[in-house]
């Protein structure tokens, strides 16, 4: 592979370190928007100061498309990086974003496929005008729209809005950046319906762009072009990132459990700086940094695809079902694991992790369920109490604190605020509402005719 001075410097158009500013200031209610589109695996991405450029370089020169076949029980992958295999699954897994269902268009079909509809539908929910494809531009205004403030909750025009800019911001940001300055349109027809999102494949779009991403790189490399720019997306690389260290044996003390998802919570910029310099190897490849010195785990011990689909689904010692549906060496399909969660016969308590003990699990309204030993205080008795997790009692009490704040609102005022016109100007007087233990400031202007509350 030719030498290139070009290397150290490397840069990307995207920054994970922007969506994760943006997205850890949701709102309740934004994150269950988030959700409701099964884009919530985005909302636990840790802080990524930085990425190393030179790591994902090595690793997209690592990668080679799989050309094996498929069948019934073994769905090809779609390629493998340093030899260790990968499918748009795996995607999901790591970042927690769509698998499955309609293809989003692909790039050379964008002519035929982009229509006016498609393109009014982002603009209007952006406030951008026509031919406005700046991609600063376009990403400046779904930052806005995602960082609006609405005190007296969404309106169904809002929530559409704030669908397609979150999709927007992740893709132009996250997902799948472009190096140029115009926006790549190709997913905007996955837009014009927002409560259709979630019904389009974005794993398999991720993988398509990072394929897309690779073969420049290599290309360029066979030519003796300098490599200057990570094209293509940064999550590629990132995501490349996370699965390939998550398929190293690292050692049985610093191998990480595969028992949740998705699997980017548990890797953060230091986790992944930590294990790339343990994984370097010193000698260089091409005049790139290199690494590989570690070898791959078991397929048996990670929740990858590649133990789905190859080895009886058998994750650190725990059957979670197999691939044909049956059973498989002695075991049942009676836990069935998707996103974390386990159906079927058994119950996941979502706080220790454990299955079993169903006669002590206790049920929210959203679906979320907890040990009553394990949960805080402990409940000794389920029958007594109507147990909500901690984001459903949120919305109630800030639903209690609002309901509070409105009767006072409602309330007459006292007439002698109203008897000389000179105490009309003094200042204000500050009162505090409390509800269960949630306080809000509101500002009386005395002498005006409203109360304004902040």
């Amino acid at each position: 592979m030719p030498r290139s001075r070009s290397h150290r410097k490397l840069s990307s158009p995207c920054s994970p370190k922007a969506v994760h500013k943006v997205i850890s200031r949701f709102s309740l209610e934004k994150k269950q928007l988030v959700r409701s589109i099964d884009f919530g695996g985005l909302l636990e991405l840790p802080l990524h100061r930085k990425v190393g450029h030179r790591f994902s370089l090595w690793l997209l020169t690592k990668v080679v498309r799989d050309a094996a076949g498929a069948s019934a029980s073994q769905p090809a992958a779609v390629g493998k990086v340093a030899g260790i295999p990968f499918y748009p699954q795996d995607v999901s897994k790591v970042f927690g974003v769509p698998s499955g269902g309609r293809p989003v268009p692909k790039k050379d079909q964008v002519q035929g496929l982009v229509s006016d509809e498609a393109k009014a539908t982002v603009r209007g929910a952006l406030s951008l005008e026509e031919g406005d494809d700046s991609r600063l531009r376009i990403l400046h205004a779904a930052k806005h729209v995602l960082k609006k403030k609405f005190r007296r909750g969404m309106a169904e025009k809002d929530r559409a809005a704030f669908k397609i800019a979150f999709v927007v911001f992740v893709v132009g940001n996250l997902l799948a950046p472009r190096a140029t300055d115009s926006v790549s349109l190709d997913y905007f027809m996955a837009l014009r319906r927002p409560d259709e999102i979630q019904t389009y494949d974005w794993s398999e779009y991720v993988i398509r762009v990072i394929l897309d991403s690779v073969c420049q790189v290599q290309a360029a490399f066979a030519q003796g072009r300098p490599v200057e720019n990570l094209f293509g997306c940064i999550i590629g690389p990132v995501w490349l990132q996370i699965f390939y260290l998550d398929n190293l044996d690292f050692g049985r003390e610093k191998n990480l459990l595969h028992d949740h998802t998705p699997r980017s919570k548990a890797y953060d910029y230091d986790t992944i700086k930590k294990l790339a310099e343990a994984d370097r190897a010193r000698s260089r490849d091409g005049g790139l940094r290199s690494f590989g010195k570690k070898l791959a785990r078991e397929a048996s011990d990670v929740c990858y695809e590649r133990s789905i689909a190859r080895c009886g689904n058998h994750v650190n010692g725990v059957v979670v079902g197999s691939a044909d549906g049956g059973e498989q060496g002695g075991h049942s399909d009676d836990i069935v694991f998707t996103d974390g969660r386990a159906f079927n016969q058994k119950i996941l308590c979502e706080v220790c992790g454990d299955v079993g003990e169903e006669e002590l699990v206790m049920f929210c309204a959203c679906g979320a369920t907890v040990h009553q030993y394990c949960s805080d205080p402990v409940v000794l008795d389920a029958t007594l109490v109507e147990w909500s997790c901690d984001e459903c009692q949120a919305k109630q009490d800030n639903a209690a604190a609002d309901k509070l704040l409105e009767e006072v609102l409602n309330r007459k005022r006292p007439s002698h605020y109203l008897t000389d016109s000179s105490t009309r100007n003094q200042s204000s007087t500050k009162i505090t509402v409390a509800t269960n233990g949630i306080s809000k400031k509101a500002y009386v202007r005395k002498g005006d005719q409203e109360e304004h509350f902040a």
